[in-house]
């Protein structure tokens, strides 16, 4: 099964309204939220971290789809950064950093519209990530912790993710995106999801995986 293109997946998200398509860029922007907020940016990035945390914050305030001004100008804030003018050579958490951000961008462009092919864009940049961090971690020499509860997980999991017969952090990312995209769908109309308690386990669900991206980063030294 093609983790990227597999069918159950794409009708997940066709299934979804506009306001549901947010919801799920925004629960896939959240699972790379740990690396923006606790790793440290390198210091010629210039990024301001109150200006990262009212972003955050916007980002996470209105999602409904629709065009959001306040969040725009949050974007328009942080984007000042002299991250945004020059050229880096990124690092392995780095370019986590960079590919949240750029899932920021994203996502700002799709308010109006959040069409399934941008929403879909943006939840498969999450499942790249995932998996580009399992075959880093298949071809490093540096020691990892949490290996063995890695490989334990994954020998645990049961289908129809063990088809998919990826590494762990792509399988634990299309769990987590199952639960989200599940929730979003069953949600009554015109409720507050990340108000309700599933709301907020899935919030944590999202913040535990992000949490892990950061530990298995930060195993890594930077320059």
């Amino acid at each position: 099964m093609d983790w990227r293109f597999d069918g159950i997946l794409t009708a997940q998200i066709r299934r979804m309204d506009r306001a549901q398509r947010h919801q799920a860029v925004f629960f896939a922007l959240r699972r790379l939220q740990a690396p923006l907020t606790d790793i440290t940016m390198p210091e010629e990035w210039g990024v301001d971290p109150t200006a990262l945390a009212v972003l955050l914050r916007q980002g996470a305030a209105q999602l409904n789809g629709e065009p959001d001004d306040a969040f725009q100008q949050a974007l328009d804030r942080f984007s000042e950064a002299p991250l945004f003018e020059s050229e880096f050579d990124p690092q392995l958490a780095e370019n986590f950093q960079l590919e949240a951000i750029s899932g920021w961008m994203l996502a700002s462009e799709a308010l109006g519209e959040m069409s399934e092919a941008q929403t879909d864009a943006i939840v498969v940049r999450t499942r790249e990530l995932a998996d580009y961090l399992d075959m880093y971690l298949h071809d490093t020499l540096t020691v990892v912790p949490g290996e063995e509860e890695r490989e334990r997980y994954l020998g645990n999991v049961a289908e129809p993710l063990r088809a998919y017969n990826v590494g762990y952090f792509a399988t634990r990312n299309l769990e987590v995106e199952g639960r989200c995209h599940e929730a979003i769908l069953t949600a009554v109309d015109g409720t507050d999801l990340l108000a309700s308690v599933t709301g907020r386990d899935l919030l944590a669900l999202c913040d535990n995986y992000s949490r892990e991206l950061v530990a298995v980063l930060s195993a890594f030294p930077r320059d």
